[in-house]
This record gives C-alpha cells, sequence and structure tokens, in this order.
C-alpha cells in the first residue's frame, strides 16, 4: 500500500491524518510509517500541522519542508546535546 496514491499535490489539496486513517483503515503510526518509507525512497510526501500530507506540488513547497524538517532535526540535534552535556536549554 502507497500513502502517497492517496494524496493530491499541492498544500490547498492536504488530507489529514484522521481522514487518511478512514481511507486506509490503518492507524496513524502505521500510516506516518509508511509515510517516511516512501519519503526516504523519493516520494515528496510534504506535511504540515495545519491542513495534513500532500505530495510537492512546485520546488517552492518541497524547499519550504525541506526547510522546515533541518530546521527541526537542528533542534532536535541541540537539545540531544545539551541534555548530553547537563547544560539547560
Amino acid at each position: 500500500m502507497n500513502i502517497s496514491d492517496y494524496l493530491s499535490r499541492g498544500q490547498s489539496n492536504a488530507i489529514p491524518l484522521r481522514q487518511l486513517q478512514t481511507l486506509t483503515d490503518l492507524d496513524g503510526r502505521t500510516i506516518r510509517r509508511l509515510i517516511e518509507l516512501e519519503r526516504r525512497s523519493g516520494i515528496p510526501i510534504l506535511s504540515d500541522n495545519k491542513t495534513g500530507y500532500f505530495l510537492a506540488e512546485n520546488e517552492v513547497e518541497r524547499d519550504a519542508f525541506v526547510k522546515s524538517m533541518l530546521h527541526r532535526a537542528n533542534e532536535i540535534r541541540l537539545t540531544a546535546v545539551s541534555i548530553e552535556k547537563g547544560v539547560k536549554t
């Protein structure tokens, strides 16, 4: 099963996780795992906290998502390093 088969292009066509659960009859954790597998194979499944999951419609959407993910990764790294060193964040 490919979650990308249930998605349309563009943020304006995003589908919330709950709707994907209904469409696929899968739980949220499984859907997120499948999405991650597809992303790692190069499928441009994007998401945001407001609208849900969607396929990149253009480079602007893709680049904004990549920037957001890299920012999140850096924040997680900074927190991990701070905890490891015993420094308050």
